[in-house]
């Protein structure tokens, strides 16, 4: 399980920064519709009152229409009130009652905000006159994250962070996956975001951090509704899309923001 992990991460990484760097902001948004249809798909599947390909389908249309319309138009152009109107005309016809359809139009609408929604600021960061280095420090700071928290928590854990939610992760697990963001913050700032001081890097990282950390325990609240261990099984090691990216959900948008604001 460990070997496959590490390999399946060098993969993924690999691919990701070849086409950051060589590819252009249009080639970045396709990918992110790849990622986008993949997670859509994993989210529909764990609907608690139950799913099928109809479910599927409006959520993975939806959250790529969301994607397609925040990135070409930079607003949602109603894009949410019409996922909103079609899944509750979708729950009116489920033969199961109209309890059962509503809850899954809910499900509908919670999937294409969470997956479309938030992975479309990620894609939106490309788009910035400095976007690959935006992505770069991104991507790095919750690599950093994710690895500090899985080494660090497997090897000196013992105090559960959110045993309702995750009883495997542990509070030296989350410090160890801050202290990692902060470090690889600090030495890469030079490299891939020249113009931030290491005292922005370090609490710009610290605070990515702590955002992915809520990220995960979010995704996993949703894996413990469905009473399932992973979103998915499409990456070797990791378990699902969903599962791989949890933390970048909830970053991007903080970090696009950030800057949007002008606070870095």
């Amino acid at each position: 399980m460990h070997r496959q992990r590490v390999l399946s991460s060098l993969l993924l990484i690999s691919a990701f920064l070849l086409l950051v760097h060589f590819g252009s902001a249009f080639h970045f948004s396709l990918l992110i519709s790849l990622v986008i249809t993949l997670a859509a798909w994993e989210f529909s599947r764990l609907c608690t009152e139950g799913a099928d390909a109809g479910l599927s389908l409006v959520t993975i249309l939806g959250a790529l229409g969301w994607h397609a319309a925040v990135i070409s138009t930079g607003g949602l152009a109603g894009v949410g009130a019409a996922v909103a109107g079609v899944a509750l005309a979708r729950g009116t016809l489920v033969p199961a009652g109209f309890r059962v359809g509503l809850l899954q139009g809910a499900w509908i609408v919670l999937g294409v905000t969470y997956v479309g929604g938030l992975l479309s600021f990620i894609s939106l960061l490309r788009a910035l006159p400095e976007g690959k280095q935006f992505i770069y420090y991104l991507t790095f700071a919750m690599w950093a994250s994710d690895t500090g928290a899985y080494y660090l928590g497997s090897w000196f854990g013992r105090r559960p962070l959110a045993p309702r939610i995750s009883p495997k992760k542990t509070v030296e697990g989350a410090l160890g996956g801050l202290a990692a963001t902060v470090l690889v913050a600090l030495a890469g700032s030079s490299q891939v975001w020249p113009r931030l001081s290491w005292g922005k890097a370090a609490w710009v990282g610290l605070l990515l951090a702590v955002v992915g950390i809520l990220g995960d325990l979010c995704e996993s609240a949703v894996k413990r509704a469905a009473s399932v261990k992973d979103s998915g099984t499409l990456i070797p090691g990791h378990g699902g899309v969903l599962d791989r990216l949890d933390s970048l959900l909830f970053a991007g948008p903080v970090l696009y923001v950030l800057i949007w604001l002008g606070w870095v």
